[in-house]
């Protein structure tokens, strides 16, 4: 039997400090939004109403598509930083084929097979460990830049016909087209991630890349597999700005790679990986919204705007480090 005193010694307090701290990260981003929604209907009563929870909802369901994509590259260790470009390139492939062919399922064809292969050629050239995934999509967001350059020769490619009709004028039940392929791609990456194989080795590589390797799973073609996955869904994302905008532009996925690792950094996934949840993304890309938003309802001047949301980002991500 064990005495008393080897008893007392047990480091319960510590345990359950260990248990707070996890109990304060998982609920520091709902505090957030809950200050930054009570705050501004404060300041502004318009901000609660029905129509403009559904525009903040409309406005990030793009960056909300492309954030889930790049979920399972962050829990894998992996990084992309051109699918701003990527964007941009599919939604110029989605305009071009729709001008050329007047055919509206073609040019999404065009648009997602774009995306696809370009997530697919950064992960074979991530696959080959030569450098690291930050230099290796740094450099194919600028080769891309140039692409899409070329592409539209400069200029906009205007009239996406239907896919305007749907995705930049449609809703169901007064709630826009994009916002349901949003949170449709939110379920998706969860299911992935959740139940399938894919998702599993993706936790596993992210943990420990060489353990991962040792105990079989084929490392290179599962990051070959997450970046084709991560490069569809940004091509899904394409197709669906373009028809909001009712035009492909190369200058469209400009910031998306920042804001897109920014909502799942906040989101609790770490740049490391090996854990995170697209739950988690998904609460980012909300608080993001709504900052935007609601310093645009305060009447916070434009030369600001950008300067206080980084200082937020800095704040949310450095409050869930501490916790």
């Amino acid at each position: 039997m064990s005495s008393p005193a080897a008893t007392a010694a047990k480091p319960v307090p510590r345990k359950l400090g260990a248990l707070r701290g996890q109990d304060l990260g998982r609920y520091t981003l709902l505090i957030v939004l809950l200050l930054i929604v009570v705050v501004t209907a404060i300041g502004n009563p318009r901000f609660l109403s029905v129509n403009n929870l559904l525009n903040i909802l409309f406005q990030v369901s793009a960056l909300g598509i492309v954030a889930s994509g790049q979920t399972i590259l962050l829990i894998a260790g992996g990084l992309d930083l051109s699918v701003g470009a990527a964007l941009s390139v599919a939604g110029l492939a989605t305009a071009l084929t729709i001008m050329h062919t007047g055919s509206v399922a073609l040019g999404i064809l065009a648009g997602v097979v774009a995306g696809t292969v370009i997530g697919a050629i950064n992960g074979m050239l991530v696959a080959t460990n030569r450098a690291t995934p930050f230099i290796i999509t740094l450099g194919t967001m600028t080769f891309l830049q140039g692409v899409a350059i070329l592409m539209s020769g400069g200029s906009p490619i205007n009239d996406t016909g239907a896919l305007f009709d749907v995705f930049g004028l449609g809703d169901f039940l007064r709630v826009p087209w994009p916002v349901y392929a949003m949170f449709l791609a939110i379920l998706v990456m969860f299911l992935i991630l959740r139940f399938t194989t894919l998702g599993r080795y993706a936790f596993a590589i992210g943990g420990n890349e060489e353990a991962a390797r040792l105990s079989g799973i084929p490392v290179r073609r599962i990051k070959i597999a997450l970046y084709a996955l991560s490069g569809l869904f940004v091509g899904v994302a394409g197709v669906i700005l373009t028809g909001v905008l009712d035009s492909g532009l190369p200058s469209m996925g400009t910031g998306y790679e920042l804001r897109a690792i920014a909502a799942v950094v906040i989101g609790g996934t770490p740049l490391i990986g090996g854990r995170g949840t697209v739950l988690g993304t998904l609460g980012g890309v909300l608080l993001l919204g709504l900052v935007s938003n609601s310093m645009n309802l305060l009447g916070v001047g434009a030369n600001f705007q950008s300067a206080v949301l980084g200082l937020i980002i800095t704040a949310a991500v450095l409050l869930q480090k501490k916790a």
